[in-house]
This record gives C-alpha cells, structure tokens and sequence, in this order.
C-alpha cells in the first residue's frame, strides 16, 4: 500500500485536469470521499471535475457543494481519472458502457475499502481492513497535506466515516476510527451538521412507509427481515436512501440475531445484512457482496418470483448462520 501511496501521490501532482467518479447509487461515504478529496485537490490550482452516474438522495440535500456534481459524463480529455469507495467498472456501468473504449489505458487512480478488484489497470489504493473510504483518504492526505485543510474537508471526510460505520455501530474495534473522527474534530468537522441533518432529520414519507414495512417483517431462526419493491417508493415519493430508514430501525430490534433487508431494483434483488455477533463475511461469502463484519450488502438477479426468492435466501442465511454457533 505504501508504494502505491507514493505513486498516487506522484500521478496527482503531476495531473492538471481531473475527474472524479462516484459508484450508481452513491452513499455518504462516497459523497464525502469525493467531496473532500475534490476540494484538496482544488486547492492544489488542480481543475477538478465530479461526476456520477446518478444523483445522490435528497436526504444529501444539505451537504455543501453538492450540486456542483455532474449526472453525465462528458469523456473530454483528462490528465487523470479517480474512482472513490468502488473499484469495479459495473458499479458505475451508466458511464462506463456508454464508451467503454474511453476507459483503456487511461490513468486511473483508486481509493477504495471494498475486497473486490474489478480494474485491469490503474494504481490501487485499498486497505479492506479501514471502516470507510474516507478514513483511507483522511489518513493518506492529512499527513501530505495538512496545510489544505479546512472545516468544509473535515466535514466530507467525517460524514463518510460516520455513515459508513453505522454512526459506530458496526465494528467492535473502534480505536483506528475513533482516533480518525477525534482528529477530524480538532480540525472543526461539523458533527453536528451530520448527526442533525443525517441521522435524525426524517421526513413524514419515509417515517409512513416504514410503517408498511414494520407490518411486513417475519421472524424466522433468530433472522427477522423485511422487504419491498421499489414501485412502492413512487406512492410515497421517496428514494432508497429515505426507504433505508427502516433498516436503520429494526436493527435495533431486541432479540434476532440476524436482520434482513430486501429490495426489488427493476431485475435485481438487494439485501442489506446486519448482525449483533454472527460474522457477515462468512455468510454472504459466496454472494456479490460488500462487507463489514457486523454488516454486509449483495445484490442477486431477480429469479422467479419476488416472494419465493426472498423465502429461498432467508432459508440460506439461516443455515450459513448455524455454522456460526
């Protein structure tokens, strides 16, 4: 990791004009990664350009600078490409096979803390052992850079890491991550603009259609898990990230030692994993999946019918979780 760090460092000094690409769907850890890392780089006199696949959820409405990101890419000439919190091409697929010619050869430059390596080329940047995509960026640039920083970078950067731990929630060992949000404090990291805006403001859609969910959740094995589809969030009008309030709720449940979330996505099925004890590597380890220990995401194609795949992986995790015992 160390030699690539130097190496990245290098392809960024060297670099004049640059883009930033976000994974679809991008979540606060990828909102922050590339928010904070764009504005050092800007502070750098680098002419930098931020674009994603789609826009980010409205509940990311009060990040600062939000709306300067770009929904399409333009594939004009840049000195260097930087993916941030994804290594894989599919993961922002709208851009990339639109011209997947555009790509070859191109320098690329990743930050990433997902176990996958989807890039023939391009300089890897990975610790799959940090929380978040921001804690790698917080410690690589902070030591280089320190003079750069300001209120605005520190909020990036913390708002990655605290959404991607859960608010704290899914790790045991806090102590790399708690170090990193301390520093980032000192540097006036607004957590209260985090904590107000992200963790507690909901609005009156998302707090009815957890409603729905609630009456649909199942107990089976010590797993509880509930589900939707997402033509369902068109009559509330929400997106995922407000639908994903319910996760955040019966996780907290007392009792199961497993908590399932299912989405329907046009043909692709989503599952959020959460446990209090049972490693959730080993469960989705033969799924598409992103980790932590106490957390994990997959996603399946849409087989059959909705109702009986749900029943089908419920059935899977249950008996992958008694090999836990």
């Amino acid at each position: 990791m160390d030699k690539n760090s130097s190496i990245g460092k290098h392809m960024i000094e060297k670099a004049k004009k640059i883009a930033l690409f976000w994974h679809i769907s991008p979540d606060g850890d990828c909102i922050g990664a590339m928010l904070g890392l764009g504005k050092l780089l800007e502070k750098q006199k680098k002419n930098v350009s931020y674009f994603v696949p789609n826009k980010p959820s409205k509940i990311f409405d009060f990040v600062k600078h939000i709306k300067r990101l770009k929904s399409r890419f333009d594939y004009k000439k840049y000195d260097l490409l930087i993916f941030v919190d994804f290594t894989w091409f599919n993961r922002m697929w709208i851009i990339s096979q639109a011209n997947p010619e555009y790509f070859k050869d191109k320098p690329i430059l990743i930050f990433d803390h997902h176990p996958d390596n989807g890039v023939d080329h391009g300089v890897l940047i990975k610790d799959v052992k940090s929380i978040s995509t921001c804690e790698i960026l917080f410690e690589q640039t902070h030591k280089r850079w320190p003079k750069l920083y300001d209120k605005d970078i520190a909020t990036y950067f913390y708002l990655g890491i605290t959404s991607d731990s859960g608010n704290f929630m899914f790790e045991k060992d806090h102590i790399r991550t708690f170090t990193n949000v301390l520093n980032l404090l000192k540097l006036e990291a607004d957590k209260d603009l985090i904590v107000n805006n992200f963790f507690r403001k909901k609005s009156l859609n998302s707090v009815k259609f957890l409603q729905l969910l609630l009456g649909r959740i199942q107990e089976k094995d010590q797993l509880l898990y509930t589900y939707y589809d997402e033509n369902e969030l068109e009559e509330y009008n929400i997106d995922t990230e407000e639908a994903a309030y319910a996760l955040h709720i019966i996780q907290n449940i007392d009792g199961p030692e497993i908590v399932l979330f299912i989405r329907k996505i046009g043909d692709i099925v989503k599952w959020s994993l959460r446990t209090k004890k049972i490693d959730c590597n080993r469960i989705a380890n033969g799924l598409w999946w992103w980790w932590h220990k106490l957390a994990a995401w997959f996603s399946l194609p849409v087989k059959g019918k909705f109702e009986q795949q749900i029943k089908e992986i419920v059935k899977f995790i249950i008996e992958m979780a008694k090999t836990e015992h």
